[in-house]
């Protein structure tokens, strides 16, 4: 039994980062591929369905990780209480970014979140290419 669960949690980890790839890369050229305001709009148009749903992916893993393997869970999410609360933080800020460069419509703001929505993709990328390392 414990096999099953350990190839769902590895299954829905490989979904996450094979999906959010996507969403990080967007990301990441967002302000060197779109230079009007309308071409951002449709950059975010493109992962707009689908952003959300990726992360799913990771907590659906991070759920399955403490019922079928709470030690596992304990030891790996207090020994890496810094870098997932790093990880939360950017994802809730992607979030926001996104959320809010659509809803404020301004010539002020809208600079402003997407430059954060830039910078949160490439500390994403960052934050996970070091940890691969």
């Amino acid at each position: 039994m414990g096999t099953i669960w350990f190839c769902l949690v590895a299954i829905m980890l490989t979904v996450y980062v094979l999906l959010d790839g996507f969403d990080l890369g967007a990301g990441a050229i967002h302000l060197l591929v779109a230079k009007t305001d309308e071409e951002r709009v449709q950059v975010l148009a493109s992962i707009g369905p689908v952003w959300e749903a990726n992360e799913v992916w990771l907590i659906a893993a991070g759920g399955t990780l403490y019922f079928a393997f709470p030690a596992l869970y304990a030891s790996g999410f207090s020994g890496f209480y810094l870098p997932l609360m790093i990880v939360l933080w950017l994802l809730i800020l992607r979030g926001i970014s996104i959320s809010f460069r659509n809803e404020v419509i301004s010539k002020v703001w809208d600079p402003f979140w997407d430059f954060l929505f830039l910078r949160i993709k490439l500390a994403s990328v960052c934050f996970f290419w070091r940890g691969s390392r």
